[in-house]
């Protein structure tokens, strides 16, 4: 992303997220799980705690106790930012069971009323309000046919459910539907080559306290390599203010992404690159200019603090 530089100022506070000690990467990072089948996602969150020891934990992007795949798992301050990286993505491999044959060019025929922007109900079992929504299905394709089981991918919005879709596609076809086998593939930035399992998480941390080896560390991602949000670098005298609820004005920020629009959501960086807060754009970056006074970013939530 092409950054604007509006003050020039060297950044004492603070330290580069790839030079953080294992301790401060259990502070401010993600694990991704290789979720298994049984064990709800809360329940995963819970053993990942109880695993590193953490003060806390949480997860991103609920998925049901007969459902497995991908779940990133926040680590204590991290879990700040579970509202804003739910919101992202979700790639999901699924195999539906028909109640009779059809052919793979009725199938095909069918799948096609389930592309771009849909509305769906969540089903009674889910824990949200359960009126109808649009969400977007960026890809749906079938990868295989066998007798009565079809296997297909798809990647939609965050919120989507695959059950009402199956459920859907029978009204479609006039026949009944189930899911048989779900699982998730990737959510957000995170694939399932990202993911660990339980046992594995277990055995590195193990090794991490009882070795002094490092290779945990490498299984934690950064909180700022996870949000996805365009930048503004705070000035080192700003970040006491904003940590304890201040806006964040225009003398403030030493440099920002030249592509923030009014209302756009953000992160707040130190210059070592360390994530601070999340705040809304109250104007655009081109309205940003050196010199000038006004307050430029509204808080959300403070992330780290100094």
């Amino acid at each position: 992303m092409a950054m604007r530089q509006l003050y020039s100022e060297e950044s004492i506070l603070g330290k580069p997220p790839e030079e953080r000690s294992l301790e401060e990467c259990l502070q401010y990072g993600v694990v991704c799980i290789d979720k298994p089948q049984g064990p709800t996602s809360h329940e995963v969150s819970a053993f990942v705690k109880k695993i590193l020891h953490t003060g806390k934990t949480g997860h991103t992007g609920t998925l049901d106790a007969n459902v497995s795949g991908v779940l990133p798992v926040l680590l204590n301050n991290s879990c700040k930012t579970a509202h804003f990286i739910a919101e992202r993505n979700k790639t999901y491999v699924c195999i539906m069971h028909l109640s009779k044959e059809v052919g793979e060019k009725e199938l095909q025929k069918a799948f096609l009323h389930f592309r771009g922007k849909i509305y769906q109900t969540p089903p009674l079992a889910s824990a949200v309000a359960k009126k109808l929504r649009m969400r977007e299905v960026f890809e749906l394709k079938i990868l295989e046919v066998e007798g009565r089981d079809v296997l297909f991918s798809v990647s939609a919005e965050a919120g989507f459910y695959v059950r009402n879709l199956v459920f859907d596609i029978g009204e479609i076809l006039g026949i009944r539907t189930e899911m048989a086998e779900l699982r998730r593939t990737k959510a957000g930035k995170f694939v399932e080559s990202d993911c660990l399992t339980l046992q594995e998480l277990s055995d590195n941390y193990w090794l991490s306290k009882e070795r002094g080896k490092e290779d945990l560390k490498k299984f934690i991602t950064p909180i700022e390599d996870v949000l996805g949000l365009r930048r503004v670098i705070a000035a080192d005298g700003a970040l006491h203010a904003i940590c304890t609820g201040a806006h964040l004005a225009i003398p403030g920020i030493m440099a920002l992404d030249e592509k923030i629009s009014k209302g756009e959501r953000v992160g707040i960086y130190t210059g070592k690159g360390e994530l601070v807060a999340v705040a809304t754009a109250l104007m655009s970056a081109n309205e940003i200019k050196p010199g000038e006074k006004g307050w430029a970013f509204d808080v959300e939530r403070v992330i780290h603090s100094f």
